[in-house]
């Protein structure tokens, strides 16, 4: 029996996830095939062609899988199901002619999110695959973060100089400013984006760091571009979900690890301090004037606009991808699929994202010694920060944040298999060789215990 899915020869599943994240964080955001709208990113196309590769897969193999029960893969494939409900239900009824063609892109979306999730989940062969997937995550995450700080130094884009034949922005491209700083996007649409990637990815570019069998100073090196372009983004949601990555990620360190890790914070404050003052008072002024701030107040205010939305269709939603901006900028991920998806796809959502986490976490009790544990642990850390994020941000409407996260999610999957299955074949070798072993009670002369 086959224990992953995947071919025996050529391109495995992290091969392929790898090729989706550099497509992913090296094309800018905003660049699409025309034709496909936004759900057109090369990125998307890819992660549609692996949910395709994973489908056919499990048709045409022949024998069954062995890894047993599967929580993130019954998880995402009962919420995709919900989802297509939701579509079918919502093209049913009536709807405004400019919406239908954002709940087409939108299913379109929600299939190739769920695709990385089972390839992940599933397709990953090995622990040091496994492995090889997440240091390439840190890798790519601290060139974009090296990429951001380079933007803030020069004050310039440069990615809106990058030509792709076959390609085209959906988007205006614009230098993002607060309080006349400038705040870096690197690749991704918007620098709330942009933060809440690099906060998913910390917990990870934390782990190498600190336990990584090779190469720490680089990681180390990546780590602290990243911390500072979490901070200099300006940006609330990535502050409070990049504080939530951290406190999970360190709360079962020991005591020397955890001052180690505040001695690093302290040093990133005080370069960015001594470097860029202005930033760290912007920062103060986000939680000290949070009365005063129009974003806030367009939070708190869509709750009323929300709830008549909401009792239109409370059970299955309106169909995901049509609250359009012209309705209410909501900014909130968990309150635009209560509206799209209704109950079921928000509580579809809830138990995938607890399945990860749950997951997660007994892979860092399965580790066999302290560089897994940190991953499985970053894991856990890396899904409750993007979990914290869907409460401030719209993480569906950006295509890094979202890929980003639901790659996380299938990878929490993956760890707890892989885990699992070498616990399994661990426990089943130690029961062969004991039964291998010949009876003392059965050899020729006394028994065991007689006297001599």
């Amino acid at each position: 029996m086959t224990s992953y899915v995947g071919p025996s020869h050529g391109p495995d599943a992290v091969s392929i996830l790898t090729t989706y994240l550099c497509l992913l964080l090296a094309i800018p955001a905003p660049m699409v095939v025309p034709a496909l709208g936004s759900a057109g990113a090369p990125a998307m196309i890819l992660a549609l062609g692996a949910f395709c590769w994973w489908l056919w897969f499990h048709i045409h193999r022949d024998e069954p899988l062995s890894t047993g029960r599967q929580p993130v893969r019954a998880a995402v494939l009962a919420w995709l199901l919900v989802m297509l409900i939701v579509y079918a239900h919502a093209m049913a009824g009536p709807m405004v002619s400019d919406e239908i063609s954002p709940a087409d892109s939108g299913v379109l979306r929600l299939v190739g999110l769920c695709g990385l999730v089972l390839v992940a989940n599933d397709g990953i062969p090995s622990l040091e695959r496994h492995h090889t997937l997440a240091r390439r995550i840190v890798l790519g995450a601290g060139i974009v973060a090296l990429l951001g700080l380079f933007q803030l130094v020069t004050r310039r884009l440069w990615v809106d100089e990058i030509r792709i034949p076959g390609l085209t922005s959906a988007s205006e491209w614009t230098i993002a400013r607060r309080n006349g700083l400038v705040r870096p996007s690197g690749t991704a649409t918007h620098p709330i984006e942009y933060g809440m990637v690099l906060t998913c990815v910390l917990p990870l570019a934390m782990a190498f760091a600190r336990s990584s069998p090779t190469r720490r100073w680089l990681f180390r090196l990546l780590l602290g571009a990243i911390g500072i372009v979490v901070m200099v983004v300006i940006s609330r949601s990535a502050l409070i979900c990049g504080a939530v990555a951290v406190v999970v990620m360190v709360l079962s360190w020991p005591l020397m690890a955890k001052l180690k890790a505040l001695l690093m914070a302290a040093g990133m404050v005080a370069i960015l301090f001594l470097t860029a003052p202005g930033v760290l008072t912007t920062i103060t002024d986000l939680f000290t004037g949070i009365e005063d701030d129009p974003s806030v107040a367009s939070r708190t205010g869509s709750y009323d606009l929300a709830s008549e939305f909401i009792s239109r269709s409370p059970i299955l939603g309106r169909g995901f991808g049509t609250f359009l901006p012209k309705y209410w900028i909501l900014d909130n991920g968990y309150l635009g699929l209560l509206i799209e998806g209704g109950v079921l796809g928000l509580g579809g959502l809830l138990v995938l994202i607890v399945a990860a986490l749950i997951l997660a976490h007994r892979a860092a009790r399965l580790a066999t010694n302290e560089f897994e544990a940190d991953v499985a642990r970053a894991l856990t850390a890396g899904v409750a920060a993007g979990a914290a994020g869907l409460a401030f941000f719209d993480t569906f409407g950006f295509p890094q944040s979202a890929g980003a996260y639901f790659l996380l999610v299938g990878m929490s999957g993956a760890l707890w298999r892989l885990s699992r299955d070498r616990v399994r074949a661990e426990a089943t070798a130690i029961r062969r060789t004991t039964a291998d072993q010949p009876n003392r009670t059965d050899r020729p002369g006394r028994p065991m215990g007689s006297p001599r």
